[in-house]
């Protein structure tokens, strides 16, 4: 996978400062739409859970399924208790 930066997007294209060439294992991040330096590590994270989907293809999903899919594993410290915010009687 290779990963590149631009500081400005000239496409007329409604997707959230990403390129992705699929098959291609190519991502260009776009940091004009993106809000924090925070905001930016997590498209970089969104991207490459969709090339390892992609690349690793064990299951057959739709985009929004994929989505809901990447979704889930970023925010999956939100919805897994922690042990230790267990009460100890």
């Amino acid at each position: 996978m290779y990963m590149d930066f631009k500081t400005y997007d000239d496409r007329d294209s409604k997707e959230h400062g990403v390129t992705l060439f699929e098959g291609k294992g190519r991502i260009i991040i776009y940091l004009q739409q993106h809000e924090s330096l925070e905001d930016i590590y997590s498209t970089i994270q969104h991207e490459c859970i969709h090339w390892i989907i992609e690349n690793y293809n064990h299951v057959d999903i739709d985009p929004y399924q994929e989505h809901d899919l990447i979704f889930s594993v970023m925010w999956a410290k939100d919805y897994i208790p922690d042990e230790s915010d267990s009460d100890s009687n």
